[in-house]
């Protein structure tokens, strides 16, 4: 009777414990968390402890994946994906059908915009190496490596929005790349009520039929399954997309590489969408088929279409800056060595708009203090 005491009294003081931690906090406390403050910020701050496992995830079914990130190696997260080549590469599945988003931390979506690795691709580049192999997804097929102006402002679990109003949210998209061995399409989407995410467009405002739209293949010799095709899609190819401010006009270059062979295409304005590309979008990797995707291959594939279910590899992801856009990094500034460091937070999205209200986070914390002058001081 004692000992059933003593351990319900433990138990009562752990609970209360967590009670006092809630109050201060002002939400449930996080198992295995100390708290912390930051001086001139608005909230005190949840520190996440760092496991002592983080470091498999690079290796592991945690999704984590070696990002070039603007001159930089960063473990971003696909999470779920089937992580391969040592860290660098992700299989895109169609079977099952599989959709991830690359976050800065293990979590499958947020509702928080910062979790989110987004690609700030005004005055940069992103370039990817795609892998279909043989005989690879074949007519049916639509494997897609794309943008879209993530978190949606409405409520749901995923928190997914694009242009066609998927899951009935919606929000800009911009296409990188929807494709089969037969086609690659690269397609823009703007919403003309766009807004800083989280943030819902109207289904009216959105173009869901896209515009400017650069193709590849489907039935031209620039691409497509064999050596009969300039970018033979059965082998790895690179796929680059630059994003330069020419005469005051945001433009779109493609390069598809393989072999020292190339074939480009150009988008000549895409201000419409200079918004989102600015503030950052979220980079969504899917696959699904349908019985007619016409609008993609039917220069070559005949109705019904029936899907293969073939695996895509990307692998060796790299954004760069062409020097003529804005800045990535953030510059310390002359207080910045009160700063934290940014410790496991990955802080591509701190930036002078992103930083103006303290969400209560540690990532907040160790991300904006340059932004704000170097007065966040850490004090645990």
């Amino acid at each position: 009777a004692d000992d059933e005491a003593e351990e319900g009294s433990e138990e009562r003081a752990a609970r209360e414990a967590d009670d006092e931690a809630e109050e201060r906090v002002g939400g449930p406390p996080l198992k295995g968390n100390v708290l912390a403050t930051c001086d001139k910020c608005e909230q005190r701050h949840n520190v996440l402890m760092r496991e002592p496992e983080a470091d498999q995830w690079a290796y592991s079914g945690g999704g984590g994946m070696e990002v070039d990130w603007f001159g930089k190696k960063e473990t971003k997260y696909f999470q779920g994906g089937r992580i391969v080549e040592g860290g660098r590469g992700m299989v895109l599945t169609l079977a099952p059908l599989q959709k991830v988003y690359l976050m800065n931390k293990p979590v499958g979506t947020s509702a928080d915009f910062h979790d989110f690795a987004m690609m700030q691709l005004v005055g940069n580049s992103v370039s990817v190496d795609v892998n279909m192999g043989y005989p690879g997804a074949g007519c049916g097929c639509s494997v897609a490596f794309y943008l879209v102006s993530m978190p949606s402002g409405a409520s749901g679990r995923d928190h997914y929005c694009d242009a066609n109003c998927v899951g009935g949210k919606c929000c800009p998209e911009f296409d990188l790349m929807e494709m089969n061995v037969h086609a690659l399409q690269v397609t823009s989407h703007q919403c003309s009520d766009y807004r800083h995410p989280p943030h819902a467009s109207a289904s009216y405002a959105c173009d869901q039929g896209g515009s400017p739209i650069v193709k590849f293949g489907n039935g031209k010799k620039d691409f497509g399954p064999g050596w009969g095709f300039t970018i033979d899609s059965q082998r790895a190819f690179n796929f680059k997309m630059e994003f330069p401010t020419e005469d005051g006009q945001l433009k779109g270059r493609i390069t598809l590489t393989q072999d020292g062979k190339q074939v480009t295409g150009e988008m000549d304005n895409l201000d419409s969408i200079k918004g989102p590309l600015t503030d950052g979008m979220a980079l969504v990797l899917d696959a699904w088929h349908s019985a007619d995707l016409d609008w993609l291959d039917g220069g070559v594939c005949d109705k019904a279409e029936s899907c293969n279910m073939k695996e895509t590899i990307f692998s060796n992801m790299k954004l760069s800056s062409l020097g003529d856009g804005p800045a990535q990094a953030v510059s310390a500034s002359a207080g910045a060595s009160s700063c934290p460091g940014h410790g496991n937070c990955g802080c591509d999205w701190a930036s002078s708009s992103t930083c103006g209200r303290d969400d209560g986070s540690e990532c907040f914390c160790r991300c904006c203090c340059e932004q704000t002058g170097g007065q966040c001081q850490w004090s645990p």
